[in-house]
């Protein structure tokens, strides 16, 4: 019980505490005037580019199966429906979401298509710390954002035990084998099944074919929300060197992480309005950006991922029940 509280209450008070950050020393009259100067032309252009990337994170996702599972269109619904979710649900349960109804209407399994997801993840991690790196060699004043440094470090480092992982495949199957051999017990054979389905799963991140398709729709999806984040400067007159605006995308995505309320309010303000600050950016100027920033992603998420939820009913290829009968019948 305890436990279970502390779970609830810790994110919305790490959020708390974030947004008393972020807004604690702003003049909430320069912030609303910033807000309503900014150019409607630029944040439409913001707006369109974030909702492209979505639509090109859709196809990315294909190759990460082995075989075409699903078309363009139920990969978007599916994926905006995990995102939509991932901002009013705790603790990223829209990745669950998702690897739910991907599994519906791929017919594959849920544990498979997880493993997409995690790959998935894995990529935007690696492509975002390669970003940073790059850009961290350009900074002017030679100091980079110890913390970003940090998260960045640790996508490598996730990068290479997955490979490690996929390189001793072989003999952890193997192994795995043995364990469901000698335990003979149902819930511990269905746990060890699903982690050599997962780890399976995985592979296609890794496969010497798919590895260039992969970086390139990577590259490309990430250059045009770097050109989001670069229009939403444009919309309130800021021009900085590329490699800022670099750094501000890479905060926003790594400040989301910090497991604080749904859409991760408060942490990406106070977190990246702080970055925007030490970069020159009037104070409530960098916070007018951030907020702007984290509404068009709501935006460009919440409307698309209401209607897909609100219309999903009775339009997924496979039913609840197919979706149980495929995932007990697959050894």
């Amino acid at each position: 019980m305890r436990s279970t509280l502390l779970k609830i209450v810790l994110p919305w008070l790490i959020t708390v505490v974030a947004l008393y950050f972020a807004f604690r020393a702003v003049n909430l009259g320069d912030l609303l005037s910033h807000i309503g100067d900014a150019d409607s032309a630029w944040l439409s252009a913001a707006v369109g580019l974030t909702a492209l990337s979505y639509i090109l994170r859709a196809r990315r996702w294909e190759f990460l199966f082995f075989e075409k599972s699903m078309t363009l269109w139920n990969a978007w619904r599916v994926l905006i429906l995990g995102f939509f979710m991932n901002n009013v649900l705790p603790a990223r349960a829209g990745e669950f979401v998702r690897a739910h109804l991907g599994s519906k209407v791929s017919g594959q399994r849920r544990t498979v298509v997880l493993a997409t997801v995690a790959s998935e993840r894995l990529a935007d991690g690696l492509t975002l710390s390669v970003m940073f790196v790059l850009c961290a060699f350009a900074f002017p004043h030679g100091e980079i954002p110890v913390e970003l440094s940090y998260v960045a470090y640790l996508f490598l480092a996730a990068a290479l035990g997955v490979g490690v992982v996929l390189f001793l495949r072989a003999p952890l199957f193997n192994l795995i084998d043995r364990m469901i051999h000698r335990l003979d017990h149902k819930a511990a054979d269905y746990t060890l099944s699903r982690i050599r389905i997962f780890i399976d799963g995985l592979a296609p991140l890794f496969s010497l074919k798919r590895i260039p398709l992969i970086v390139l729709w990577s590259i490309v999806i990430w250059s045009v929300e770097l050109g989001a984040f670069m229009a939403v400067g444009k919309a309130y007159n800021v021009y900085m060197p590329l490699q800022y605006f670099v750094f501000f995308l890479v905060t926003v995505n790594f400040s989301s992480l910090i497991p604080a309320a749904p859409g991760g309010i408060g942490v990406i303000e106070a977190i990246t309005s702080a970055l925007l600050i030490t970069l020159g950016v009037d104070r409530e100027l960098a916070l007018a950006m951030v907020l702007t920033q984290h509404v068009i992603q709501y935006i460009v998420v919440g409307v698309p991922g209401a209607i897909v939820m609100a219309t999903w009913s009775g339009k997924i290829r496979l039913s609840e029940e197919q979706a149980e009968e495929s995932e007990s019948a697959q050894p």
